[in-house]
């Protein structure tokens, strides 16, 4: 391949955002020839800037109005003498699609992040799909299925799942006699911290004697009705609420369950780091959750909203410290062998074969 453009809308904090710089990062440690372009120049998070110039990624963030920020992303990529381009979300994959009207032989790859869109979105995802772009990345099978019964062109579509970094596991020896369950989202209702709340209520009544705390992880509008729910439901002295902390990794790392109620997700980053942290996890049977747990090897699925059932699996986690670390322990080999960094490249340059991208650095890599 002469090179690779990774094509941002924004480099805001966000998965998708997240997951292209890991992607650059991957790329460009391969010895491919990367770009990464920000087509809204002045929205990066300090983050995000810190983490290009660490590892030395190649970036141009594209500024003015629409028109020049098309003009100068074309000659970008003809100055880069780009082979393809790959974008993240909805305007991205637009303009990456029409610039193949300008650029010939250029390959332009797509990427979806969720099965949930605005319709507007979804109109011009999948005009882009359809007939613009030569193939579209989804990060989750649910989507993917989903999209393709309202009409997205299957062949093009292709799964790669979401990548995390795993960190050596720690010991601590200073770990509570409480029992932590955690959760990690935005404070949205989709993320059903109501039926969160009522099972950790159930099992304070089962069972009274045990030390449980609830450790909720986030931000968003609905902080001051889970509030007040905690208050209604008499567990201020059990449940603790986090507002965008630094150091989530180590919050994980020194809980003993991940809990997550989510009424629909596309693949959980959330639930990845959880197991990467060595947690066994509850979650709800939507989006891509079954490819993350397998129930009764490293957590349980459970239906949604259903209070009774995920009390009953909280309450067996708690009573059997032997397995919950034995599905901890499972967690972390899972995201090692299928979810790591390594198979995120292996994926893509898979991709790249399948698209005629020869030549360059593009051999697979073994672990």
């Amino acid at each position: 391949m002469k090179s690779i453009v990774i094509f941002c809308k924004t480099l805001a904090i966000g998965g998708a955002e997240k997951q292209a710089l890991v992607l650059a990062k991957l790329l460009a440690e391969k010895g491919e020839d990367v770009l990464l372009i920000n087509w809204c120049g002045n929205i990066i998070d300090p983050r995000n800037s810190k983490f290009i110039k660490d590892n030395s990624i190649r970036y141009v963030g594209l500024e003015g109005n629409s028109f020049r920020k098309f003009r100068d992303f074309l000659k970008v990529v003809r100055k880069q003498r780009a082979s393809v381009v790959l974008s993240y979300l909805t305007l991205a994959n637009i303009i990456s699609g029409f610039s193949k009207l300008f650029i010939k032989g250029l390959v332009s790859i797509g990427g979806i992040r969720t099965e949930k869109l605005p319709f507007y979105k979804f109109f011009f995802e999948k005009l882009a799909h359809n007939y613009l772009n030569d193939a579209t990345v989804f990060n989750n099978y649910s989507a993917k299925d989903k999209f393709e019964r309202r009409g997205f062109k299957s062949g093009k579509i292709f799964v790669i799942h979401n990548t995390i970094k795993v960190y050596p596991p720690e010991i601590s020896d200073s770990k509570s006699e409480e029992t932590v369950i955690v959760s990690v989202s935005r404070f949205v209702k989709p993320k059903d911290f109501t039926t969160a709340l009522y099972s950790i209520k159930q099992v304070i009544e089962t069972d009274g004697e045990r030390s449980l705390k609830y450790c909720i992880v986030g931000y968003g509008p609905l902080e001051e009705k889970i509030r007040s729910l905690v208050s209604l439901l008499d567990l201020k002295d059990h449940v603790e609420i986090l507002l965008k902390p630094s150091n989530i990794p180590e919050i994980l790392r020194n809980s003993d369950i991940y809990l997550s109620t989510s009424l629909f997700e596309g693949l959980s980053n959330s639930i990845m780091e959880a197991m990467s942290a060595g947690l066994p996890v509850i979650g709800t049977d939507v989006g891509d959750n079954r490819y993350l747990i397998e129930d009764g090897y490293n957590g349980f699925i459970v239906p949604c909203m259903d209070v009774e059932i995920i009390t009953e699996r909280i309450r067996y986690l708690i009573s059997n410290e032997d397995i919950r670390k034995e599905y901890g322990t499972n967690s972390r080999l899972k995201i090692e062998k299928e979810f790591s960094e390594t198979q995120l490249l292996n994926h893509y340059y898979e991709l790249f074969s399948k698209m005629g991208l020869n030549g360059g650095n593009n051999t697979l890599v073994r672990l």
